[in-house]
């Protein structure tokens, strides 16, 4: 499961980091934070301790290695990670609370279930093995590290959930919102069956389940066997006796995971069903039916359109705008269709027609270059202003959620707030003023911003403490009602006059739990919202002036988003294991006055123990040692890899690499050796260092090159190579398009002779995405002026290249030229860390050829690719010319790509990878298959 950690937080983790960071340095932790997020950062150096503390008395285990734990905000939304190695173990805390309406909205604070979650992570994960020889293996190699167990994704996220409830007495596993849902998936017989459980997409809510019924049956298990039952398996799983999983569990149970799973999914089964029996009907219809996640549905001012975000199995996200009319062309359509039908063959039996027909879609806005797009407001007719990401290259954020404008007339998109960090909000009628709900540095604040002065206005004090969402403005724009949380506390709807202090607390149902998406009626009367009760979710509504609050649903379905219509009646999201619908009540609904009232704003806890934390706090007092960030603490690992290329030769590659925690210096040092009959091995030293806004790389090599023992035939040559290599590069970034200047040097001593030279360079690259059509292109150029033993010489490289994907086919072209006066090119053979493209000048090097294959002045490269899906092969073409002649041309199949997390363990970065199989052609050689296999470290 591990690996799945690591593709888990790749999606959320590629930080550009600073050079201005601090560390505090606690008993068992080193926090590292940029000096933005100082106070969250210093409050978690306590909270640490508490939770490593309680965790002890709980679990009997701790971790005997200093835990490094980054504080920072990449995607300006709640989320974290544990990188689980038993010798660097990390974790990385993202400092931007849950909104209300998620299922992490539960909780005594967001920074105390961050800590408690992730750290669980570390205690359940990277325990070290009793096995000694794979201990000491572990402990020598981070990528074996992170991977030696292959506990399913459901266990870890599962087990981590599990003590996150049971330790603060809140979290997921009593979440109404999230039961609401699952009772109402269990209903449908739609739950994940045990092979799904792990799943990371595909059906509606997939990537949770992992979470929330992987938490609820180790739950199930607690209570039919036992606590130390269920322990037993994690100390069975670091026995000397090697056993994943399933062997652990098997062992313990005297069944599999798999077939209790059955009996746990049969039991939660039978008791949702059993609450179906006892709900009385709602008296609700279809009006919409919706393609898979749907959010923040909202209706124009007349009421003749609504905007919707829905996000399909793909993850394109789209803003679509329907008509609230009856689609009658669809449906006559429909009965045309059913009449020739029967008019072919009258004995056939016609179509059922559906409950509804679609609506008539009027627009569709694709998210743009990957931005996302959330909570659509209308502001007119024709003007619809929407969330999305901008980006921060400073390396203190990567994303930020900033204000964007559509006219759905023009199709014009504008950015209306540049790195404000707005989330939900809502806008004045005239669009010049909106309220909404601000996070930077952890902290989140209710703000008024004056679009015209880019004023942000501060309704509130801050405080780490409070956590506001959803503010919406009465239809007269004299009320701000919106959300808020603090510490220990449920959520709260208040109302607040615009123009005075006056403010109203709403009150809630006894018992209460989950809140959120409130809305006014269209008079401004009252407020709808949906409130978790029982294990349920249902539509309130409270008249401000009678303050009566009335519930107008009763458990019946997982409900969300209401929204009056000008006839009274009211629009909602029915949650099924489909995703979301929109269903309409009616005006005139049988409706309960609510008369139990919650007493306070406090959250009871459901749990209560020896083991239950401390109430959540954040904690101001001062840290016991505090220092810069120091890029000199270096962390090594072994690291091998392995590269094999059939037109030329195979190498095993061994080396010690090392980096800080941020990637800010990176080293290493290692030696390449010929599996094949010695036709090129050597040694390497090489140094990256990225804390400026210059980057800088170093690079030292010796090796030996003899084509006479490649695979395939070439020229003869036998180079006897060793010098050195330094580049520094400035990358600059405007929107999408970047460029990076570079200056580099290679001094290279032959047996014979030696050479230099001097490449100055710049690399472009522009794209524009809309998802099922994207269009890039990138651009090399250098210029080199060299000289050797015997002369000087000049020349210049050239790729351009074009690509972008067509109906969701990735598809590019690209072109290559070299040109080198009085020196030649050799072209062939592959990038290693002795011989590649970016320290080489005198290769062309080409995986389906040998080294050397043939040598030219002049050399130009055609080709071209594509694939069926992004991230999968590509079937590619490629020609060869030296000086006008064509010299080969291959086809086939490959892949490259290169991983690096940005951070944590040296070994789990700067990984390449790079495979193909392909028919190479030529007039000078025999047509042959040939393929290649390439895994190593490089930077």
């Amino acid at each position: 499961m591990k690996k799945t950690l690591i593709a888990s937080a790749l999606l959320l983790a590629a930080p550009s980091f600073a050079a201005d960071w601090q560390t505090i340095h606690t008993e068992h932790f080193n926090i590292h934070y940029s000096v933005e997020h100082a106070d969250f950062a210093k409050s978690t150096a306590t909270e640490l301790e508490i939770v490593r503390t309680k965790v002890l008395e709980q679990q009997n285990r701790a971790l005997d290695k200093t835990v490094d734990v980054v504080v920072f905000d990449p995607l300006n939304a709640a989320n974290g990670f544990a990188l689980p190695t038993s010798n660097n173990p990390v974790m990385a805390l993202f400092t931007t609370p849950p909104q209300s309406d998620t299922v992490i909205s539960n909780s005594t604070g967001w920074q105390q279930l961050l800590v408690l979650h992730e750290y669980i992570h570390l205690v359940h994960l990277a325990q070290p093995t009793r096995n000694d020889w794979q201990q000491k293996m572990r402990g020598i190699w981070d990528l074996y590290d992170l991977t030696y167990s292959n506990t399913p994704r459901w266990v870890a996220e599962g087990y981590a959930t599990l003590i996150e409830s049971k330790m603060t007495g809140r979290g997921r596993l009593f979440d109404n919102y999230s039961e609401s849902m699952l009772i109402e998936f269990a209903q449908q017989g739609a739950l994940p069956s045990y092979s799904q459980l792990s799943a990371m997409e595909g059906d509606f809510m997939a990537g949770s389940m992992a979470y929330l019924m992987g938490s609820r049956f180790l739950n199930w298990l607690e209570k039919n066997y036992s606590e130390q039952t269920l322990d037993s398996v994690w100390t069975r799983m670091q026995g000397v006796k090697t056993r994943n999983f399933d062997e652990a569990f098997s062992g313990v149970f005297g069944q599999s995971a798999a077939k209790l799973y059955r009996r746990f999914i049969a039991e939660y089964t039978y008791k949702a069903m059993q609450i179906e029996q006892g709900e009385p009907l709602l008296n609700s219809e279809l009006w919409l039916e919706l393609n898979l996640y749907a959010s923040n549905p909202v209706l124009s001012k007349d009421g003749s359109k609504i905007a919707i975000v829905e996000r399909d199995k793909e993850s394109n996200t789209k803003l679509i705008i329907y008509s609230t009319d009856d689609n009658i062309k669809a449906q006559e359509e429909f009965t045309k269709a059913q009449k020739e039908l029967l008019e072919n063959d009258a004995q056939d039996i016609p179509d059922t027609a559906p409950s509804v027909f679609k609506r008539e879609q009027k627009q569709v806005l694709n998210q743009i270059n990957r931005a996302g797009i959330a909570n659509p407001q209308w502001v007119n007719s024709t003007t619809l202003y929407f969330n999305a990401y901008s980006n921060e290259e400073s390396g203190i954020y990567n994303k930020v959620s900033d204000i964007f404008s559509h006219n759905t007339d023009t199709g014009n998109i504008t950015q209306l707030t540049e790195l404000a960090g707005i989330r939900r909000f809502n806008v004045t009628s005239n669009g010049e003023t909106l309220y909404g709900e601000q996070i930077r540095d952890g902290y989140s604040e209710l703000v008024k911003v004056d679009l015209n002065t880019q004023t942000i206005t501060p309704l509130f004090t801050k405080s780490l403490e409070t956590t506001y969402d959803y503010p919406i403005l009465s239809p007269d724009e004299t009320k701000l009602a919106y959300l808020s949380t603090s510490l220990n506390e449920n959520w709260q709807l208040y109302i607040q006059g615009i123009n005075d202090e006056q403010q109203l607390s709403v009150p809630m149902p006894n018992g209460y739990q989950y809140l959120s998406q409130p809305s006014f009626s269209h008079n401004g009367e009252s407020l709808y919202f949906v409130a978790g009760l029982n294990s349920a979710t249902d539509i309130y509504n409270y008249n401000i002036e009678s303050k009566i609050l009335t519930r107008l649903t009763q458990g019946q379905e997982a409900v969300a988003h209401p929204i009056e219509m000008a006839d009274g009646s009211l629009l909602y999201f029915s949650i099924t294991a489909d995703g979301p619908n929109i269903k309409t009540l009616p005006k005139a609904i049988k409706s309960t006055v609510v008369t139990e009232f919650a007493a306070n704003k406090k959250a009871p806890l459901l749990i209560v123990n020896e083991h239950t934390l401390p109430k959540a706090k954040i904690y101001t007092h001062e840290t016991t040692e505090q220092t810069n960030y120091n890029v000199l603490d270096q962390h090594a690992t072994f690291a091998i890899g392995s590269q094999y290329y059939s037109a030329s030769t195979s190498l095993l590659d061994l080396s010690i690499k090392s980096s800080d925690l941020l990637k800010q210096l990176d080293l290493q040092a290692g030696y390449s050796t010929d599996l094949h009959d010695g036709a090129l091995h050597g040694g390497y030293v090489q140094a990256k260092y990225n804390a400026l806004d210059v980057k800088l790389k170093l690079a030292l090599f010796d090796y030996d090159l003899n084509t006479s023992r490649q695979y395939q035939q070439s020229l003869s040559a036998d180079m006897d190579a060793r010098g050195g290599f330094a580049a520094i590069s400035y990358p600059v970034k405007f929107g999408q398009l970047s460029l990076t200047p570079e200056l580099a040097y290679n001094y290279t001593d032959y047996k014979q002779s030696h050479k230099n030279w001097t490449r100055l360079g710049v690399a472009q690259n522009w794209q524009y995405d809309r998802q099922d059509f994207a269009i890039g292109q990138s651009i090399y150029a250098s210029w080199y002026d060299g000289s050797s033993k015997s002369n000087s010489w000049q020349g210049y490289d050239l790729a351009a290249k074009i690509f972008g994907k067509a109906f969701g086919i990735p598809l590019y072209a690209n072109f290559d030229q070299k040109q080198r006066d009085d020196s030649s090119l050799a072209l062939g053979g592959f990038s290693s860390n002795l011989i590649n493209q970016q320290q080489n000048s005198e290769y062309v090097l080409s995986s389906e050829l040998p080294f050397y294959s043939a040598t030219a002045k002049r050399y130009q490269g055609y080709g071209g690719g594509f694939s069926f899906k992004e991230g999968m092969p590509w079937l590619y073409y490629q020609q060869h010319q030296l000086d006008d002649t064509v010299y080969a041309q291959s086809y086939g199949l490959k892949y490259q790509g290169d991983f690096s997390f940005g951070m944590g363990p040296a070994g789990v970065n700067d990984l390449t990878f790079n495979m193909g199989l392909s028919r190479v052609e030529g007039d000078s050689f025999e047509d042959e298959m040939r393929a290649w296999l390439s895994f190593y470290y490089s930077f």
